[in-house]
């Protein structure tokens, strides 16, 4: 297919138009024809029907296009190729590197511009002449300036200038006369028709006579009431402007011819350079956009065929394969997103790089040729995570009206469930025939029918058969004879009219070759057809030789520990005898232990009343020396003199009384324990006992690090007791030089790695282990094993408060809880305590 029939707008235009069909525009950055934009595809196609050297400079980078007037002499006469397609900046600067700036001025959104130039001729066998070059700003189809389109005139220094367009109109109306676009110059400001060629003529329904020399006005009243608005600005302004798919009605014969145009209005310069007139260039786009909108139906078609499908469907254009339409059913198996038209189909679906796909996309946008895809295993890249699917795929070639593949549609059909399910059932139907064969597991059928049996590989070899079926009749021969009528009946039996239809019997076997007996248990069941007809039986049977073999051992080993077993109760009967004897020893054991008990349930009802008196009645007298130590002190201590330190030591001793009661009674509440566990939180037991002790870590200055500690099954009172031992110990064991630090950690550990010398009162799998350390006075090691024993102090009275009996309780509660408590230190570096709670 030709370059003019895929881009009409190229047609023509001699040498130039040549080398624009034949350039390579796919490494320009402009693309190929069919991805320009209209207006410069209108400006091309108007550029190379003009007799006037043009030349068009678009986009940012300049690309440079021009017709065979402005290349034979600007740019290196008939073989003017060297600049076309080039860069603006390289192939001015070949020619005049002081248009850079006019050219700049213009793209940046200046007026036009003209240059003069006085040097140069037009080319090497011409005269000296005078050139005046234009350079006006061009819109692209957002009507954002985009290019510059260059113009030149030319006069010679010995010619005398006749009518308003000096001495060149009768050469300008030879060239133009020939023109396939229609062009039209007007003489301005009274818009009369001076050149106008037979296309511009025909376009219009009438005869170039009709026109040459007429007003315009008058002569086309049915031009569009804006353009001699427009021919007037662009006289005034010197600014081309351009109209693009403007529709006409012209008269030809009888009937009305109707079509759309592209118009370009363009000053034109006399021999002084001063603006005399405006050419008006024209061409019939009536089939570009009747094709365009035929285009725009299909694809509207195409939209609701592609929104309303069911399965997944997009659309493809162009050789990058640029995302134009998708359905939603395609937006969420892509998982992107639903802003995706737009952008290219690699940059969407990066992930498919290398698999294959990309190639088959460009396969059929350049061959035309649609490709099929089966059950195609596809990875998608989802919320970051690569995900298998499979899809049954087509990509197909879409054409546009003149035959060229524009496009590709891509319709598909998710299948992932079912390939999933297929290979589940291959992997199911593969783990079948192993266990099968694991099981010794053989198939068959007895076609009810023909009479004949046909059977697996394994029951073949156990029967001795050549061939994979044979007569039920041959069947029989290798059953041990004793065993034939038993499988007879067995099969009768399921055949019977109201049966289950079900077959099972175990017989044995013989085979031809060999004297070995198997023994085979067979199960079937009988098939109907669609009258109710029993047409086939057809089951497993299994080599269950080994299994009898250890059933009769089994049987006679019972048989064996039988006759043992009666021999031993011999033997009980005479110790049933003696038991006897023993039991009413025992009964008196019983009675004893009955008295025990009821002594010790007394023995804790005199505790609980001593713990009343402690609480009570001991506590009263203290209190009474304390009040009336406090009386004398107040009232007589000018009075007592040196009795005021005595005094004082009694009161020391009393409260000293007073808190050992407590501790004592806090100890034996804490021995006769009973379990009644609940869920404890420790976290918000060590935040309760950090409250309590607030007054006096703000005192010392202390900084405690607390991780974050279990939820235990126990009692959350004797829990708090146990930390708030060991903190209060942590800040009372303090260092005078150094400000406190108290650290609380958890973990857990294995049974196994419990340190030798802790012992659990309850085996777990599994501990919390929690560890409280501190940086205080510390303690020698050789204490450790008494440290918990009630009364223990390891400092003196005088020097830290105490009675000795917090870290009993604190080993008593761990006791209480199933755990165990253990403690090192070094003198003058800290100690660290570690208990072990079960999980």
């Amino acid at each position: 297919m030709s370059h003019t029939r895929l881009y009409p707008f190229l047609a023509g235009g001699g040498r130039a138009g040549e080398l624009i069909r034949n350039c390579n525009w796919s490494a320009s950055p402009i693309g190929v024809p069919d991805e320009w934009p209209r207006s410069l595809r209108t400006l091309i196609r108007m550029m190379l029907a003009s007799p006037v050297p043009t030349a068009i400079l678009w986009g940012t980078e300049l690309i440079t296009f021009y017709n065979d007037a402005f290349g034979q002499g600007h740019a290196g006469g008939s073989e003017h190729s060297s600049w076309l397609g080039k860069y603006g900046k390289e192939s001015w600067a070949e020619f005049r590197s002081d248009f850079k700036t006019v050219i700049q001025s213009v793209m940046a959104g200046g007026e036009a511009a003209t240059f003069q130039d006085h040097q140069q001729p037009f080319d090497h066998n011409s005269t000296v002449s005078n050139r005046t070059y234009t350079f006006s700003p061009l819109a692209d189809d957002t009507d954002t300036i985009n290019g510059v389109l260059v113009t030149c005139s030319e006069t010679e220094d010995d010619k005398e200038s006749t009518g308003p367009f000096g001495r060149t109109q009768e050469c300008l109306q030879n060239l133009i006369g020939n023109a396939s676009s229609g062009i039209m110059v007007l003489s301005m400001p009274d818009m009369r028709i001076t050149i106008v060629n037979e296309a511009f003529a025909r376009l219009t329904g009438r005869q170039v006579n009709e026109l040459q020399g007429q007003h315009l006005p008058e002569v086309l009243p049915e031009m569009h009431d804006s353009f001699p608005e427009l021919i007037n600005k662009v006289f005034s302004t010197g600014t081309p402007q351009s109209l693009f798919a403007q529709p006409y009605s012209a008269l030809t014969g009888e009937a009305a011819e109707e079509g759309f145009l592209d118009l370009v209005f363009q000053p034109y310069k006399g021999h002084e350079g001063q603006i005399t007139g405006v050419s008006v260039t024209c061409n019939d786009v009536t089939r570009q956009v009747l094709d365009s909108q035929k285009l725009l139906r299909s694809e509207a078609r195409l939209r609701s065929l592609v929104e309303s499908a069911p399965f997944p469907i997009g659309v493809y254009v162009g050789p990058e394969m640029v995302i134009r339409l998708v359905n939603q059913t395609i937006i969420d198996i892509w998982g992107k997103g639903p802003d995706i038209v737009g952008k290219r189909y690699a940059e969407v679906l990066p992930e498919l790089e290398g698999k294959g796909i990309y190639e088959q996309l460009d396969s059929v946008y350049r061959t035309g040729q649609a490709y099929y895809a089966h059950n195609q295993h596809v990875e998608l890249m989802i919320d970051g995570e690569l995900k298998p699917f499979y899809f049954k795929y087509t990509f197909t070639p879409l054409f546009d009206s003149d035959g060229k593949v524009y496009g590709v549609m891509n319709t598909a059909a998710d299948v992932t469930d079912l390939v999933v399910a297929q290979q589940q059932l291959q992997e199911a139907d593969a783990g079948l025939r192993g266990a099968i064969e694991l099981a010794q597991l053989g198939s068959w059928e007895l076609d009810l029918r023909t009479g004949q049996v046909s059977y697996s590989e394994v029951i073949r070899s156990w029967f001795g058969f050549d061939q994979a079926s044979t007569a039920l009749s041959q069947v029989y021969n290798p059953i041990h004879p004793q065993d034939r009528e038993t499988v007879e009946q067995a099969i009768n039996k399921a055949l019977e009219a109201g049966s289950s239809g079900v077959y099972d019997a175990e017989y044995r076997l013989v085979t031809y070759l060999t004297d070995v007996e198997r023994v085979v248990h067979a199960r079937g069941k009988v098939l109907y057809d669609s009258q109710g007809q029993a047409y086939k039986l057809a089951g497993t049977a299994q080599d269950v030789t080994a299994e009898r073999r250890r059933e009769e051992e089994l049987e006679h080993l019972v048989q064996l520990r039988t006759r043992e077993l009666a021999a031993v109760n011999e033997e009980l009967a005479t110790l049933n005898e003696e038991l006897a004897t023993h039991n009413e020893e025992y009964l008196a054991i019983n009675e004893e232990l009955e008295e025990a008990n009821r002594l010790l349930t007394r023995s804790n009802e005199n505790l609980q009343q001593f713990a009343y008196v402690a609480s009570h009645d001991l506590q009263e007298p203290l209190r009474k020396i304390q009040q009336f130590g406090d009386i004398l002190k107040n009232r007589y201590i000018g009075e007592i003199g040196e009795g005021a330190g005595y005094l004082q030591r009694m009161q020391a001793a009393a409260s000293r009384m007073s808190a050992l009661i407590r501790d004592l009674l806090d100890f034996s509440s804490i021995s006769t324990y009973r379990d009644n566990p609940k869920p404890v939180d420790l976290n918000e037991v060590v935040i309760t006992v950090l409250s309590d002790l607030e007054l006096t870590i703000v005192e010392t200055g202390a900084r405690l690090q607390v991780g974050m500690l279990p939820v235990i099954q126990g009692n959350a009172l004797q829990l708090g007791q146990l930390f708030q031992n060991l903190l209060s110990n942590a800040l009372k064991f303090r260092r005078p030089d150094q400000l406190p630090v108290i650290q609380v950690s958890s973990g857990t550990v294995r049974h196994s790695e419990l340190p030798p010398l802790v012992k659990p009162t309850r085996l777990a799998g599994k501990y919390h282990r929690i560890e409280i350390t501190d940086n205080g006075i510390g303690f020698d090691e050789k204490y450790a094993n008494r440290i918990f024993q009630v009364f223990q102090r390891l400092h003196g009275k005088n020097e830290y408060a105490g009675t000795g009996i917090g870290l009993a309780i604190c080993e008593k509660v761990v006791s209480n809880h199933g755990g165990a408590i253990s403690a090192a230190g070094r003198v003058g570096q800290g100690a660290t305590f570690v208990i072990y709670l079960p999980v």
